[in-house]
């Protein structure tokens, strides 16, 4: 059957040469090189855990009066952005579990490309011909901190309202152009108009995601076309490369890592408490307080 099977595909899109080239791929034998993987592979659970929170959070900032499960915030006036953030720690099954799971993989994402970046360094993968590639890893490095900016920003807790309130006074401050960049991003003075949330909420659930997983593919693509670079040692050189081929050796590694990544950061999100927004309550402009510094 399975001869059959590859024979099927074979004679159809003629794929072998291409799969041989793909299996016999050299890796470079040396841990740093996962850096880069463990960065992938938190970007995917961003994306698994980001598609479940989407299905309950309301990027509406309509004001309401409180009536939940928690009940010190019972009677509180909020906007349903922050009413569903708190429907989402309390009410919805696994809610708080998948919430804080996203807000960890957030953070070993940034801290796996700054890691892989100083791997870049040190190899000399910052060089031609490879210089392009390590601007676009830096270029996604800006991206990431711009989208973790606006993801705990969404939840209109204390926290993220005075985070957006540090982010308009440092726009204003940019000489010449600042006043014209923060009424063009924020639609008015602060907290900005209505305009403003939704726009933040399509940026981070959609645009910067795309961007960001483009960019991931120009990188890979990248990278196996110009091979990766490894630190010196015997027989290593520019167009050698030591180590282990895709198949059996790389494949079962980077799986492995994969699903160890992904547990790792669930175990974070199950067991380290991270940013509990039902301590700050909600965000009011008259409320801010030297308590709560954004990230």
């Amino acid at each position: 059957m399975i001869k059959r099977s590859v024979h099927f595909l074979e004679s159809r899109l003629g794929s072998s040469g291409l799969v041989k080239k793909t299996l016999d791929y050299i890796f470079p034998d040396h841990w740093s090189f996962l850096l880069g993987e463990i960065a992938l592979y938190c970007f995917l659970v961003l994306v698994a855990t980001g598609i479940y929170l989407t299905l309950f959070f309301k990027p509406s900032y309509a004001h309401v009066v409180y009536h939940g499960e928690y009940v010190p915030l019972r009677g509180t006036k909020m906007t349903e952005a922050f009413r569903s953030t708190l429907d989402l720690s309390y009410r919805w099954k696994a809610g708080l579990l998948i919430r804080q799971t996203h807000h960890w993989a957030a953070n070993v994402f940034i801290a796996s490309i700054v890691m892989h970046l100083f791997r870049i360094f040190l190899t000399g993968a910052f060089r031609k011909p490879r210089d392009l590639n390590a601007w676009i890893g830096i270029t996604m490095l800006a991206l990431a901190v711009v989208e973790g900016y606006l993801g705990y920003s969404l939840a209109d807790d204390l926290l993220s309202g005075m985070g957006l309130a540090i982010g308009y006074g440092v726009l204003l401050s940019v000489p010449l152009i600042g006043a014209n960049l923060a009424a063009v991003i924020w639609g008015g003075p602060f907290p900005g108009s209505t305009d403003f949330w939704p726009r933040m909420y399509i940026t981070h659930v959609l645009f910067l995601p795309v961007l960001i997983a483009t960019l991931i593919g120009i990188h890979l693509v990248l990278v196996a076309s110009r091979h990766h670079t490894q630190f010196v040692g015997p027989k290593r050189t520019q167009r050698k490369v030591v180590g282990v081929p895709t198949f059996p050796g790389q494949a079962p590694r980077s799986l492995g890592l994969m699903l160890a990544v992904a547990a790792v950061v669930f175990l974070l999100g199950g067991l380290v408490q991270i940013n509990p927004v039902w301590q700050w309550g909600p965000y009011h402009v008259s409320d801010a307080t030297n308590g709560a510094q954004p990230d």
